[in-house]
């Protein structure tokens, strides 16, 4: 017996029960190909972010802090007029505990039939899910798998650590670099999620920047990107120019062996160094 539940906020009867199913609520994906979490990673459609020993994270759960196998008899049954307040829906089977964040535009109210038995309905609401979960725990292994950072965040608190935006204090504070030189069009105002991300990212490194990391930046903007030096300083008119200096200072240009050619890695996997001899 599997049981699909529903976690509908502190303040609204917190984790309920929404229907029970003799089959799998979610498919259990392939969680071979692992990646430690990074925004400057993009991940392919078979590889998952993990957190090892999510326990000790910091970052909790009420459906993971159950005890398993999960007993349902101290949970309420979700009142049909709360499921507009659903946050995610959860299921536990076998060693996994399995999650999908849950959007309001998940619970249809039109005209439909069933196929098997048409006929016409207008009087009910429908909740319309997928069977790919887009968190999963391990509980034999306290690994926390995810593949969208702004999914894992709703459904686990403080995971919005791992999503931090630059705040406008910082962002001016890098575009004041004596080495930027911004367009009067383009401001503090102008730079968007993306590149406050990517700021974010970044803002520990160049606080030390020295002459030499900065010539080297110089360097590397001159090779791929020559358009955007004026006058010995890095000129920014738009959200594209911003991007380029900040995979500058990321180190993302490179240059193949073979061919020659001249790349920007769009995403980031740090290789471990080897301790062999």
């Amino acid at each position: 017996m599997t049981y699909l539940l529903a976690y509908t906020g502190s303040r609204s009867g917190g984790l309920q029960k929404v229907l029970t199913s003799d089959d799998s609520v979610f498919d259990i994906p392939n969680l071979d190909n692992t990646y430690g979490y990074s925004p400057a990673t993009n991940l392919d459609n078979d590889e998952w972010f993990i957190i090892e020993n999510f326990s000790d994270s910091g970052y909790p759960n009420d459906f993971v802090s159950r005890a398993t196998p999960l007993n349902t008899t101290a949970l309420n049954q979700l009142p049909v007029g709360d499921y507009a307040k659903i946050k995610y829906l959860c299921s536990e089977q076998g060693d996994y505990k399995l999650f999908q964040k849950f959007v309001p535009s998940q619970l249809i109210s039109k005209r439909w039939f069933a196929i098997e038995e048409p006929q016409l309905s207008t009087d009910k609401k429908i909740i319309c899910f997928s069977g790919f979960p887009d968190a999963v725990y391990h509980m034999a292994e306290d690994k926390l798998y995810f593949r969208d950072i702004a999914k894992a965040k709703a459904i686990f608190k403080g995971m919005e650590v791992l999503y931090r935006e630059a705040t406008a204090t910082e962002v001016g504070e890098f575009l004041a670099k004596e080495f930027i030189e911004l367009d009067e069009n383009y401001t503090v105002d102008s730079v968007k999620v993306p590149n406050r991300k990517r700021i974010a990212l970044i803002m520990d490194q160049i606080r030390d920047y020295s002459e030499d990391d900065k010539n080297g930046l110089f360097a590397d903007i001159h090779t791929y990107c020559p358009g955007l030096i004026h006058e010995n300083n890095l000129r920014i008119t738009s959200e594209d120019d911003l991007k380029l200096v900040l995979f500058g200072i990321d180190e993302r240009f490179y240059t193949t062996s073979r061919s020659g050619k001249k790349r920007i890695a769009n995403s980031v996997v740090n290789i471990p160094v080897s301790t062999a001899a």
